[in-house]
């Protein structure tokens, strides 16, 4: 007996304990969702939400996402509209917020410092929507989630009720419960009004995160469909990123390529053959300006080839220690003689500038300040003489093309309207634009320098496709497919790509550079082919040493300095004689690695280092610091409507 009352304790026990901790339980008690379909597609809803607050997530009230976007037929997401009507608390308007971004709307009811006591709440949100009507051949739709999928609460009862227009009656009808996709058939159905009104109740607990969707079959015309105005609304809100970015980038082409063709053609290029002697005129440092269209590089190479020019004439020498070449100015038999006469511009300014000094150059990083000056002056000295004369640069035409670029990088972010969660996308695209843009820039310079006109046109169109492919391969990886693809990336890539190629083809080349560079491109042919082809050559000079010096700063200049020493270096070991070749050794050069048998290797090792010694001299640049440190296949989930909630 004993026994029995004890049992009948313990179970009373755990039934209030059950009870107790159930009624403590944070939830929503009932949801239910009435929507009123109007004859124009526009859906009036309301939200009738009850609670159960514990001061656990409901401390102050509760929030309401509701999404916006929307899935059309053709797999793209677009906005729909959305106008708060009123929210309520217990049958009374009640304090709001709302924050806003791409994907919708969160609603948060309830004031920051006004916290709720434990109890029963009744939340009612009342919204308006559009464009969440779909329209089939034979039927139209209504497919509206009507709780969400996304609250943090479990639903005890939800209940939904779709009121049709006015003489329209509903010809199917289904639903679906469970998590987003599933299919479950927790509900049961009825029409009333004589069929213009279906209610749709669930016949179990929606656990958190499940929720309840609803579709009603309409006869076809019943919902007045979108008029070609209404349409044409439509499509410029849905594709104004396409119609921007397109628009953007044919202003930037029109404008580039008029640019183009008023200041950028080059001249037609003349015959080129072969040449045996400088171009008059030109300098070795000169002729690697007029090549390079400026100085891409520093002029670190001009320089050096200017220094080797001196050094040929005998007015400087190079000497070469532990690694470190020193240029050294040739004092002998030049007293009272002007530093610089009869020099051409860049060398005089380099002879100056190391008379001036009065004591030897080493090229290191001691010396990095004084290699530092000396190249500003000498390259003032070139571009002074020669700037606008042998080509025109037109860079000012450049920033109209971009401004108007940066215009439509603009007006995309601010109007384009990016698809829901791009926008982390887009920044880093937008950056990792900017960074990539200046390093295809200095590749171009160097692709530019060596290449013919053909083939830069191939590489940089290969470019821009590699770009285009990198952007779409990116944004279907992280958007999740081909119908989301976001344009802005690709509206970046063709605007940065315009931008580079015009940045290399508006500049052209004088009358007068058309000329100097045909003649330098004979000169670069001859010193750079095999000394079989040279022997071919008809009028070919013979090979000496002075040849090969007077020609060798050219060689650095051009690039070619390599098989033109080793062209050398045939003559000498055959052609010259044994004597000569053990012998020869260039007063204008010492240094103690130096072999006669392996000119090419150590003098042309030197001639073409020299640039390298000049920019490795050089003091390292300042670094910036800071001072801080339905019908046709639902689920439940699917459809319009939607989103969540929970307590805040």
């Amino acid at each position: 007996m004993l026994n029995r009352i004890s049992a009948c304790i313990l179970a009373a026990f755990v039934l209030l304990a059950a009870g107790i901790g159930a009624q403590a339980d944070e939830r929503i008690l009932k949801f239910v969702s009435d929507i009123d379909v109007a004859r124009d597609g526009t859906l009036t809803v309301t939200e009738t939400i009850t609670v159960r607050a514990e001061g656990n997530q409901i401390k102050r009230g509760i929030f309401r996402d509701i999404p916006l976007a929307v899935e059309g037929a053709n797999g793209r997401i677009y906005k729909a509209g959305f106008k708060l009507l009123s929210v309520q608390q217990d049958g009374v308007p009640a304090p709001y917020h709302i924050n806003e971004n791409s994907q919708g709307v969160r609603i948060y009811v309830g004031e920051e410092n006004t916290f709720l006591e434990a109890g029963n709440y009744t939340y009612t949100f009342s919204y308006e929507t559009d464009r969440q009507i779909r329209f089939f051949e034979d039927h139209d739709e209504v497919y509206w989630n009507a709780t969400g999928n996304e609250w943090i609460f479990p639903v005890d009862e939800a209940i939904a009720r779709v009121v049709l227009p006015k003489g329209v009656k509903a010809s199917e009808w289904t639903a679906y419960t469970g998590g987003y996709g599933e299919t479950g058939k927790a509900f049961e159905a009825r029409s009333a009004q004589g069929g213009s009104e279906v209610i749709f109740r669930t016949t179990q607990v929606l656990p958190p995160y499940e929720g309840l969707s609803v579709n009603v079959s309409l006869p076809k015309g019943a919902i007045t469909p979108p008029s070609d105005a209404e349409k044409l609304e439509y499509f410029v809100n849905d594709y104004r990123s396409e119609l921007i970015g397109g628009a953007g980038v044919l202003l930037v082409l029109l404008y580039y390529f008029a640019a183009w063709w008023m200041v950028g053609r080059d001249p037609a290029e003349g015959v080129v053959f072969p040449r045996f002697s400088p171009p008059a005129g030109i300098s070795p440092a000169l002729a690697k300006y007029i090549q390079n269209q400026g100085f891409g590089d520093g002029g670190w190479v001009a320089l050096s080839a200017a220094c080797l020019n001196l050094a040929v004439k005998k007015r400087l020498r190079l000497e070469e220690e532990d690694g470190d070449t020193t240029l050294v100015l040739n004092r002998t038999g030049r007293e009272g003689q002007i530093p610089g006469f009869g020099l051409p511009k860049g060398e005089a300014a380099l002879e100056e500038w190391l008379s001036g000094r009065d004591s030897p150059l080493p090229l290191n990083k001691t010396n990095g300040k004084s290699i530092q000056a000396l190249g500003r002056k000498f390259r003032a000295a070139i571009e002074r003489e020669s700037r606008d004369v042998y080509f025109r640069t037109n860079k000012r035409f450049l920033i109209p093309g971009s401004i108007l670029s940066l215009v439509t990088i603009v007006a995309l972010l601010a109007f384009g309207g990016l698809q829901p969660g791009q926008e982390g996308f887009v920044i880093i695209f937008l950056v990792f634009s900017m960074f990539a843009t200046v390093f295809a820039i200095n590749i171009g310079k160097a692709i530019f320098r060596f290449a013919s006109m053909k083939l830069r046109m191939a590489l940089i169109f290969v470019v821009f496709g590699l770009g285009v492919a990198g952007a779409a391969f990116g944004a279907f990886h992280v958007n999740g497919g081909v119908d989301s693809l976001p344009v802005l990336p690709f509206i970046a890539v063709a605007l940065v790509a315009l931008n580079i190629l015009f940045f290399f083809l508006i500049s052209a080349p004088t009358a007068l550079g058309r000329q100097a560079l045909d003649e330098i491109e004979g000169l670069q042919m001859y010193l750079s082919v095999a000394e079989k082809e040279r022997l071919n050559m008809a009028k070919v000079p013979d090979m000496s040493t002075d040849h090969f010096e007077e020609l060798l700063p050219y060689a650095v200049a051009l690039g070619v300095e390599k098989p033109w020493a080793k062209a050398f270096e045939a003559w000498l070991t055959t052609a010259a004689g044994a004597a000569v070749a053990a012998s020869y050794h260039p007063g204008w050069y010492g240094g103690s690695h130096f072999d006669a048998r392996h000119v090419s290797d150590s003098l042309g090792r030197t001639a073409s280092s020299m640039a390298g010694s000049f920019q490795s001299s050089l003091p390292a640049p300042k670094s910036s610091s800071s001072g801080s440190s339905g019908s046709s296949g639902g689920f439940s989930g699917g459809g319009g409507g939607g989103g969540g909630g929970g307590g805040w």
